[in-house]
This record gives C-alpha cells, sequence and structure tokens, in this order.
C-alpha cells in the first residue's frame, strides 16, 4: 500500500517541479512575433516549421558572443531538460532569453534576412 502513495507523491512532485521551470505571464513569444511583424510581414514567418527556426536560431546564436551563447543554453538547460522536451521547447527558450537580453529586434533581423516568405505553416523559403 506504501509504494503506490509514494510513486502518487513521487509523480506529484515531478509535475509540480515541471511546472515552476516553466516561465509564468511570458511575454516574449509575443515580443518576437510583434518584432517579425513590424520588422518583415509580408514574408509570414510565424509559420516557420520548428526545425527552420531552430536553424535560424542555432545561425544566429552562433553569432553571438560567448557570455550570452552561455545563457541561451542555461535557459534551453532549464527549461526543456527537466521534462525531456524537444527543438520546440529548445526554441521558446531562446526566444525567451533573446527577450531578457533585449536582443529580440536583433532576433527577428537575422530570421527575416535567413528566410524570403512563408506560404503556409511550414512551408517557407531560405534566403540563400
Amino acid at each position: 500500500m506504501r509504494i503506490p502513495l509514494i510513486l502518487l507523491a513521487a509523480a506529484a512532485a515531478a509535475l509540480a517541479w515541471s511546472a515552476q521551470a516553466q516561465p509564468a505571464g511570458d511575454d516574449s513569444p509575443d515580443h518576437y512575433f510583434a518584432e517579425l511583424d513590424r520588422q518583415c510581414p509580408d514574408k509570414l514567418l510565424q509559420y516557420l516549421s520548428t526545425p527552420d527556426l531552430r536553424d535560424g536560431l542555432d545561425e544566429w546564436i552562433d553569432g553571438q558572443s560567448p557570455d550570452a551563447q552561455e545563457q541561451f543554453r542555461s535557459a534551453e538547460n532549464a527549461l526543456c531538460a527537466p521534462t525531456g522536451a524537444g527543438a520546440a521547447c529548445v526554441d521558446q527558450a531562446d526566444i525567451g532569453a533573446a527577450d531578457r537580453l533585449g536582443l529580440t529586434s536583433d532576433l527577428a533581423s537575422a530570421i527575416c534576412a535567413t528566410f524570403l516568405r512563408c506560404r503556409g505553416q511550414g512551408d517557407c523559403d531560405h534566403a540563400e
């Protein structure tokens, strides 16, 4: 009888810990999408697929200072590692970190330069 109660308590603790890792009231995605709309509204880059956005974020982060790169890695680990979440979580963590570092405008500018346009969800062209 004790083992199921212990397992239930452990599951509840893990769930509470996971929820604590999620930023409450995080407006950074809104800031990012608003900046995309301001800088390149006709490109419809809100339709980028998770892998395409991941590629753009990786390229942009590689050009940041070592200190900023460390902050991005820390944000990714804090938000995504506890839950084992995938690339969409890492994208969200990086967008949040960019917002906290005051780099949202620069990030949006880089994404606008990396992609020509999107015609629909995941149907996007690289600028190369």
